[in-house]
């Protein structure tokens, strides 16, 4: 779908994509911030083991950056996380490193530092059941949560 932000850029976005959930969180001034509400970028892919973006994230990426510049008083926490495979504490290295990857991406687009903050919380909060691929795949994610609108 096309999304026109409020500063007159339109993005092409997954009508069911987190672009678009993200996008009417913060336009409803309904919807509060809360510790409870966190979106999970679906386009957004490490290489194996590390906390290198594989380079087809970069387009949701772009939108992200976009959207936090048409929202320029939104603040946002990215939270990472990992499956169970591995040691706990390797983990939640693994999933820092992650956000913070995805933190000096934004960075590097634009988007000023103070309006960002990562932690990595390793396998906890699972979304999927890690014991198929399946649903280790999903657990090995980046969150994004409103923090300030």
């Amino acid at each position: 779908i096309k999304a026109k932000l409020p500063n007159g850029i339109e993005l092409s976005i997954p009508e069911r994509g987190v672009e678009n959930k993200l996008i009417g969180f913060i336009a409803d001034p309904a919807k509060t911030v809360s510790k409870d509400v966190w979106f999970t970028m679906d386009r957004l892919l490490f290489e194996t083991g590390k906390s290198t973006l594989v380079p087809s994230s970069q387009e949701q990426l772009k939108n992200i950056a976009a959207i936090l510049k048409a929202f320029p008083n939104v603040n946002i926490k990215l939270g990472g996380y990992t499956d169970n495979v591995g040691k706990p504490e390797a983990n939640v290295a693994l999933s820092q490193s992650r956000a913070e990857s995805v933190k000096g991406q934004l960075v590097k687009m634009g988007i000023a530092a103070t309006r960002l903050a990562a932690e990595g919380y390793g396998e906890q909060h699972p979304v999927a059941d890690n014991t198929t691929a399946e649903g280790r795949a999903q657990n090995r994610r980046i969150d994004i949560r409103v923090t300030k609108k």
